[in-house]
């Protein structure tokens, strides 16, 4: 019998997809100030948990075949999802912060490396993802209206999905370019 490993690569980016739109749209939803805004917000701060457990066993199994690129990738993913769980804290603004710039050093990576220039444009597209939720964050705590941001992450939310989504199709079946 022999055995067969999987890269958890395609269902990271799956995942990534599913999350940053789900992201996108809160964001979007919350700056047209729609009443399922506040619906889909309680659904994932529900799932962000089990999301972030999922992430964490991606990493760990990212780790156990050797990728080690999807590893540290997925597991600052499962961090940015324990710290959503935070709520509007300033330690939430500040890890936001973080992740953003450990993302910008991920796309500056990718494109050394020679990965696909998709790879890059979707961490970029996260890392603003990152950031703007982080201003959002601050720019709540700090008693002003923090809708511009909401829009912006969500905008942000929205294109990384639509990155994400496409290079795991493209992955998974082989038949689509992955420039």
């Amino acid at each position: 019998m022999s055995e067969n490993r999987i890269d958890p690569t395609v269902t990271g980016l799956f995942l990534v997809g599913f999350i940053t739109l789900v992201f996108g749209l809160i964001g979007i939803l919350g700056y047209a100030e729609a009443d399922g805004a506040d619906n889909l917000t309680a659904a994932v701060i529900v799932a962000l948990p089990a999301l972030a457990v999922i992430f964490t066993v991606l990493a760990v199994s990212a780790i156990r075949i050797g990728n080690t690129f999807a590893a540290p990738l997925f597991a600052f993913v499962a961090v940015a999802l324990y710290g959503a769980m935070a709520g509007l804290t300033t330690f939430a603004a500040y890890l936001f912060y973080v992740l953003a710039i450990v993302f910008i050093l991920f796309a500056i990576v990718a494109f050394i490396v020679g990965a696909p220039k998709l790879l890059a444009i979707l961490l970029i597209f996260v890392a603003l993802l990152y950031l703007f939720v982080g201003v959002f964050i601050g720019v709540a705590l700090a008693g002003n209206d923090p809708l511009i941001y909401a829009l912006l992450f969500g905008i942000f939310g929205v294109l990384a999905a639509a990155v994400a989504l496409y290079m795991s199709f493209a992955l998974s079946t082989q038949k689509l370019p992955v420039f």
